[in-house]
């Protein structure tokens, strides 16, 4: 992955950079917990919590370690548009400007290591999710009623990038009966 040269990171210069790696949740919560967290509490004891970057920041964080896996999971991300980097999109629309300008308190050598780090983590999932996506194929040939089959069919196709596909596993999953409040799958 190629990233540009920067002499600072701004909260809107890391989620450009984000969009880049297509994250998983997982991959969300990881720079959740390495960068944002202590972005947060660095705001926190220097501005307050009352400030509006301290606010968004800590929306930030509950977006990447939390929102962010729940909407892909309760279904509100299955239209072949919703991808990662659309729903990165959704995220940040309409914050302030204070806040997308703010420049984060680790070096520039920090976070492009920790992109680099979850982009090579990002290529070893999409592996491993492919590997699953034949098993759910397999399991869904035998059983090809089942609604849970076709939401983690949904789930996987989303992970690898194949997003109209998993648009519509999730249709099928729908009209098969599937709803967020009966499903068995509560994380990834």
């Amino acid at each position: 992955m190629k990233l540009p040269k920067r002499d600072e990171y701004s909260v809107k210069d890391l989620m450009n950079d984000l969009k880049k790696v297509n994250p998983s949740p997982n991959v969300m919560r990881q720079v959740g917990t390495e960068l944002v967290y202590f972005e947060w509490s660095c705001c926190r004891q220097s501005l307050g919590d009352d400030h509006t970057v301290t606010k968004h920041l800590g929306e930030l964080l509950e977006f990447m370690q939390k929102e962010y896996e729940n909407q892909l999971i309760q279904g509100e991300l299955w239209r072949s548009k919703d991808t990662p980097r659309s729903a990165i999109n959704d995220f940040v629309r309409d914050r302030p400007d204070e806040f997308m300008e703010h420049v984060l308190d680790r070096s520039v050598e920090y976070i492009q290591r920790l992109l680099k780090s979850v982009a090579e983590l990002r290529k070893k999932e999409k592996k491993q999710y492919k590997k699953l996506e034949k098993a759910v194929r397999a399991e869904i040939k035998e059983d090809p009623e089942n609604p849970e089959l076709w939401n983690k069919l949904r789930l996987l196709l989303w992970m690898v990038g194949k997003h109209s596909e998993a648009s519509k596993a999730f249709r099928n999953a729908r009209k098969l009966g599937w709803s967020s409040e009966k499903s068995e799958l509560v994380a990834i």
